[in-house]
């Protein structure tokens, strides 16, 4: 999943929720016992929530493995302290610690085998300081069976069309969506460009059991910050022992 024909899209979708998921990063981090300074972003996107942080003080590193995302993220980071790396997260390696991590907007749906996102959580163990933070959010069964599930969505820009078509298979918690892009070239023509993404639904069980070695200290499903129903986003803040 690259996400290559969304990166103008993706922030006509989340701009509105970055300065608001900051807020709630700096609240979080409180939730650290040690000061974080350095901070690292799975699924940094376009970089929108990094800049702002970096802004804010803080030493950015931003992972994605989508090269069209951190072309835009390169460019709003430009002379701010973060530093994007073009990594799977599954697989990320960075050049020392931090003292929290996070990952926003359903990132980690994304991943799809538990082993995947197990091993995520691996990682993160490794980098991150004891007594620093791990904070994401992830999708719900209501968001899925009863939000998205057989609906269609559709995002406009002035030079760009967006279709979402999702659909959810229970039994393998899995939900498809069928994405075309159209780029308008000049008078009524249009460039489509079409991709499959996949994300995984994952209990709060399955959460807990990839959860080794931390401890968790704070989980809310309140309203999301791209205007989901509070039922639709589970807030996960989980602090390495």
């Amino acid at each position: 999943m690259s996400f290559s024909t969304l990166a103008d899209f993706y922030d006509s979708i989340n701009g509105s929720a970055y300065e608001p998921y900051a807020d709630f990063l700096e609240k979080s981090f409180k939730l650290s016992t040690i000061p974080v300074k350095e901070v690292l972003d799975l699924g940094c996107g376009t970089g929108g929530i990094c800049a702002i942080l970096a802004d804010r003080g803080f030493d950015m590193v931003g992972v994605d493995i989508s090269t069209d995302m951190l072309m835009v993220a390169r460019e709003r980071n430009l002379g701010k302290n973060t530093l994007l790396l073009c990594q799977d997260m599954c697989e990320f390696e960075l050049y020392g610690t931090v003292q929290a991590v996070y990952s926003s907007f359903d990132c980690l749906n994304y991943i799809t085998e538990n082993k995947g996102l197990k091993q995520v959580f691996v990682l993160v163990r490794n980098y991150l300081e004891s007594g620093g933070v791990f904070v994401f959010d992830i999708n719900t069964e209501f968001r899925y069976t009863q939000i998205l599930d057989g609906k269609s969505f559709v995002y406009e820009t002035d030079d760009n069309l967006a279709v979402w078509r999702s659909a959810f298979d229970k039994e393998e918690k899995l939900c498809e969506f069928e994405i075309d892009n159209f780029t308008k070239l000049s008078g009524n023509k249009y460039i489509r460009e079409s991709e499959t993404q996949i994300q995984r639904l994952y209990t709060h069980q399955e959460i807990m059991d990839f959860a080794e070695g931390f401890d968790l200290v704070e989980q809310s499903g309140g309203k999301g910050f791209d205007g989901c129903d509070e039922a639709e986003k589970t807030y996960y803040v989980f602090r390495k022992r």
